[in-house]
């Protein structure tokens, strides 16, 4: 398989990944192939609109099947031409897992990580604080944009899938730095009044 992620690579084709034991025989991802090792490829996406739609990590062990080139390469290829929108590469490491949480969160602010096999129908966002051989401590924001006040700490090899540079990544950015003093969310188990009291 890495061979043929690595012709992929080299052709510039669009490729299409499916994982059925994950996502289902009905869902797959279609995107360059950015980088690959024997563990982990890194896809830059392309989306339903034919746009570049940030990026994301598959693990090669999920992988059922894929497609070289992926079934309307030809087509995608040439609107993503005619919009002058090129692949770039993120220039992330796949060699350490921890090591690239930390350094996507440090470069785009944000990454999505997916832990299918224990939350099949949910995901984590957030910025990666620390990050070990066995876990890593994710600072989390909301659907509405604000910043968890506590911290969460996850098993690292949970994870099934990371995105990361994405839109929906990028607006929960800008909405979060909108907000001034509003970004984080106040924690129930400590009210304001109980905290004014302790200081």
């Amino acid at each position: 398989m890495l061979i043929e992620l690595e012709k992929a690579r080299t052709r510039k084709n669009v490729v299409r990944i499916f994982r059925e034991e994950l996502d289902g025989p009905d869902s797959w991802s279609d995107g360059f192939v950015v980088d690959a090792n024997e563990e982990m490829v890194l896809l830059q996406l392309v989306d339903d609109s034919v746009r570049l739609n940030g990026y994301q990590i598959l693990f090669l062990e999920d992988i059922s099947d894929f497609a070289h080139p992926a079934p309307f390469n030809d087509f995608q290829k040439r609107v993503l031409a005619l919009r002058e929108e090129e692949v770039v590469d993120p220039e992330v490491d796949l060699d350490d897992l921890a090591v690239l949480l930390m350094d996507i969160s440090e470069e785009y602010g944000l990454v999505t990580l997916h832990r299918e096999e224990v939350e099949p129908d949910s995901c984590e966002i957030g910025r990666v604080i620390r990050a070990d051989a066995v876990t890593y401590e994710l600072e989390e924001i909301g659907s509405d944009a604000r910043w968890f006040d506590d911290t969460f700490e996850y098993d690292l090899y949970d994870i099934t899938r990371i995105e990361f540079g994405g839109a929906y990544e990028e607006a929960l950015l800008m909405a979060n730095e909108d907000m001034g003093e509003d970004s984080y969310e106040l924690s129930d188990d400590y009210p304001d009044d109980d905290r004014a009291e302790d200081e």
